[in-house]
């Protein structure tokens, strides 16, 4: 009898410990299966200002973001008046641009984008700027880009800065890897600064020039971009629908730039 009651006992016990272990098992997977759900999003989706341009951590319900932060390295030259000028393989300019993405939804495939940004033209070529007084009254002097035709003269190269605002209309693919994107947009700058530098002589001795005081700018420029691509790196294109200078006589010239962009985040 005391055997008996013994086993039941220790039954009661094993089946009380086994009903605890049970419990705390199923709830510690069930805790366990939150944090793994929840995990990839805190990691992925960091808060923060350099993330989200925003104070506040995101929610479950926001949209992905891409391409906030783009440089882009490319070939720049110009299209008119060249008269003969021809510009350098190498003449290499880059873009910086910090932007604010705005999906339409979570699940969209477009969205926009603006923000601030800063170009470099960098154009190396064969040419000079020839500057000219007009005779005419209540008319502004001229630039013409010529050949130029001195033997020791090298580096011939003209510098352009812009401070810019670029507008993006974005459409990318909904699956994450590979993710095919497709930017048209379209940006307006103001040039904050022009110099053309070349050197006279050799390596080893020369003479160093620069020179700032074009007299017919056109401070005010704008034209339409593209990038398309995949991930992060996309091919870029811009045309700028302006003239370089703004009298009639001077070389009608239009920038252009193509190459590659990188979207950092």
């Amino acid at each position: 009898m005391g055997l008996g009651k013994n086993l039941k006992k220790v039954r009661k016990l094993v089946y009380i410990l086994t009903m605890i272990c049970f419990v705390f098992t199923s709830h510690a997977q069930k805790q366990k299966g939150i944090e793994s759900y929840k995990k990839p999003f805190n990691i992925k989706r960091k808060p923060g200002i350099m993330r989200f341009y925003t104070l506040y951590g995101p929610t479950e319900t926001s949209a992905e973001k891409f391409d906030r932060l783009n440089t882009d390295f490319y070939y720049n030259s110009w299209l008119g008046d060249v008269n003969g000028v021809e510009t350098q393989f190498y003449a290499l300019g880059h873009n910086i641009n910090l932007m604010w993405d705005i999906p339409f939804s979570k699940t969209s495939r477009f969205g926009v984008a603006i923000g601030a940004g800063y170009s470099h033209f960098s154009i190396r070529h064969t040419g000079k700027f020839n500057f000219y007084s007009n005779p005419l009254p209540n008319q502004s002097a001229y630039s013409v880009l010529t050949p130029d035709t001195t033997s020791n003269s090298w580096i011939n190269r003209t510098v352009i800065n812009f401070l810019e605002v670029p507008f993006e209309f974005r459409i990318r693919s909904r699956k994450e890897r590979p993710k095919f994107k497709f930017y048209p947009g379209f940006k307006a700058g103001y040039m904050v600064g022009i110099y053309h530098k070349w050197r006279v002589g050799t390596v080893f001795k020369d003479l160093k020039y620069k020179e700032f005081n074009f007299p017919d700018l056109q401070r005010f420029h704008y034209g339409p971009t593209l990038r398309i691509g995949l991930n992060n790196i996309m091919l870029f294109a811009y045309y700028d629908m302006t003239y370089l200078f703004t009298s009639e006589k001077s070389s009608q010239l239009q920038l252009f730039s193509a190459g590659i962009s990188i979207g950092w985040f």
